[in-house]
């Protein structure tokens, strides 16, 4: 059996991939992963090597099932639906698979719909699979999530990965590592220790990727550690006290992030009482114009 999945790297080409990635397991299937770009002066160098980084995680992500695949960018001057149908047909497929992401009326209208010609035009099955944020579970948003974790307490490392199983993890006890890591691993976040690995530095380092971090911290637990992380473009503190809800918290970053902001409602409000607690009554007095104005941005 062959199967194609049409994946463009977005949230809705992941959970395809996925079912395509299921599909194949049962029926011990070879997937072909086409990323569909017209080529000439439409696509900039960035959108080359972004799909590339793209089909290198479908790549991993199947010889992780261990199923054989091919990923490759195709660029033959067609729309990606008249692409797809094409090489299905050129290929002998049996299934095709595509992510859908809702569109308004007028969208549809301008755009036109790749599922819709795909469904049309195509020899064989297609199915399709709908990326809806404000309805898809927790589970399903951090499903093959690939995270970096750096900390230099085994036991933490050891914990997050029970934690965070539906995850793909790679773990660093070290900067250099952590460093090294993130030079050559595209990631959908990183959960960053402060204390002993010199997070803030690895910080920076994330931050130039534009990759999310949230600080995962016990010893560096302050109000001044929490300022700091805020001011160094931390997407979220966490306290390693909290951290049976590592899930949510994550959830809550990526949903966050998904909506193309970066936002600290959503772990803030949850977290406010626990600052309270151990921070201390009136302890955002201490630095009134920052937490006043912080406050006033995020509706505090």
């Amino acid at each position: 059996m062959k199967i194609l999945v049409g994946y463009d790297g977005g949230e809705e080409g992941r959970l395809a991939l996925a079912l395509a990635r299921d599909a194949a397991v049962f029926h011990k299937a070879f997937v072909h992963v086409i990323t569909s770009m017209e080529g000439g002066s439409s696509e900039k160098q960035t959108d080359i090597q972004k799909a590339e980084q793209n089909l290198a995680f479908a790549k991993t992500l199947l010889e992780n099932s261990h199923i054989p695949c091919d990923c490759q960018q195709s660029v033959r001057g067609m729309s990606a639906g008249e692409d797809l149908v094409k090489f299905a047909q050129e290929n002998d497929i049996n299934h095709i698979f595509l992510g859908i992401r809702k569109k308004s009326r007028a969208q549809k209208a301008i755009l036109g719909s790749t599922a819709r010609y795909v469904i049309l035009k195509a020899h064989c099955p297609v199915t399709t699979v709908k990326f809806d944020l404000d309805t898809i579970s927790s589970q399903d948003l951090l499903k093959d999530r690939r995270i970096l974790v750096v900390d230099d307490e085994p036991d933490i490392l050891e914990t997050i990965e029970e934690l965070m199983d539906m995850c793909i993890l790679d773990t660093a006890a070290s900067f250099e590592s952590a460093r090294k890591k993130i030079e050559e691993t595209v990631y959908d976040l990183a959960i960053l220790d402060i204390m002993g690995v010199n997070g803030y530095d690895i910080l920076a380092l994330a931050r130039k990727k534009d990759l999310p971090a949230l600080m995962l911290t016990a010893h560096a637990l302050t109000p001044e550690n929490l300022k700091e992380s805020i001011k160094k473009g931390a997407d979220a503190y966490i306290p390693k006290d909290e951290l049976a809800n590592l899930q949510t918290h994550v959830t809550d970053v990526l949903r966050t992030r998904i909506q193309g902001t970066q936002g600290y409602g959503a772990w803030f409000s949850k977290l406010k009482p626990f600052f309270d607690k151990s921070f201390g009554s009136g302890w955002q007095e201490k630095d009134k114009a920052f937490w006043n104005s912080f406050n006033d941005k995020y509706g505090q």
